[in-house]
């Protein structure tokens, strides 16, 4: 498993952004599918750092500034609770995950030309 560090300046000031890659929580059942994820002040990828694209690597870096707007906790406490209840209203894991708001955001901005493009330092 790779790992790096993005620069101070593009990062909240608290802790440095890091970012992983082929890390082993993609191998938990529940996770198999997904080929990026945000976890703290971590970007987890589960491909190689030439597997992973710039428009994963931004949809991560969208929900990372989600994560600085809200903070942690309250950023999953309403991920969750907007995926369960999108759940029990769609009854369809894909269309739950598609209608959180926060990948609704993510996946609008995704596309974005950004300056959170060179991750390749």
């Amino acid at each position: 498993m790779r790992s790096r560090q993005i620069s101070p300046k593009k990062a909240s000031p608290r802790r440095p952004l890091r970012v992983r890659y082929r890390h082993w929580v993609f191998r938990l059942p529940f996770v198999r599918n997904y080929r990026g994820m945000v976890v703290g002040r971590t970007i987890l990828f589960k491909g190689d750092e030439s597997e992973v694209s710039q428009t994963l690597f931004r949809h991560e870096r969208i929900h990372q500034e989600q994560i600085d707007r809200h903070g942690i906790a309250r950023f999953y406490l309403i991920y969750f609770r907007d995926y369960f209840f999108n759940l029990w209203r769609l009854r369809s894991h894909d269309a739950a995950y598609r209608n959180i708001p926060f990948e609704k955001e993510a996946f609008e901005r995704q596309h974005e030309p950004g300056q959170d493009d060179d991750r390749r330092m």
